[in-house]
């Protein structure tokens, strides 16, 4: 293959998708390194962070500030900051379930892109998210309100199938 051919196929695909695969290929790295503990983390804090995310404006404390809502950007980092404490506690809570020793390469891979699955879901779920990054159009189509279920029980066996 010339230089030419590969830059042919890597303009063809959309830079999403390599942005996605990318980081199902950490996500898998990670987990090769140290076990799935951390992928299974991140998809189970997700959607949890989406439940909680939802009670933010209505909280007493909360809703006094005002600028939650005044911009995608504060309230995309409103999101993430109840994501990485749900992270932590998530964490903590299933710290024996979770730390499984170095993985295999094929769960390794596994949880890698369920947990990619995990967060395109979730970033399709949280308007604040899309509007800081409209992912493409295919992504959308292939993750749409048709098939989140079923990609999200996909994921959720998979990891289970990786733990055991």
């Amino acid at each position: 293959m010339d230089l030419d051919a590969i830059t042919r196929l890597f303009t063809g695909i959309p830079f999403d998708w390599l942005i996605l695969g990318g980081l199902a290929v950490l996500l898998a790295l990670d987990s090769l390194r140290s076990g799935i503990g951390r992928a299974c983390a991140i998809a189970l804090a997700l959607p949890i962070a989406v439940f909680l995310f939802s009670f933010v404006e209505k909280t007493a404390v909360l809703s006094g500030i005002g600028t939650l809502s005044a911009s995608p950007a504060a309230e995309s980092a409103t999101f993430g900051v109840v994501f990485i404490a749900c992270y932590f506690i998530v964490r903590r809570m299933a710290l024996e379930y979770v730390e499984s020793g170095t993985g295999e390469p094929i769960q390794a891979l596994l949880a890698g892109v369920a947990a990619t699955i995990v967060v395109v879901i979730v970033w399709l779920q949280i308007p604040a998210l899309s509007e800081l990054w409209q992912l493409n159009d295919s992504i959308q189509a292939f993750f749409s309100e048709s098939y989140r279920l079923l990609w999200l029980l996909g994921a959720y066996s998979a990891l289970a199938f990786a733990r055991g």
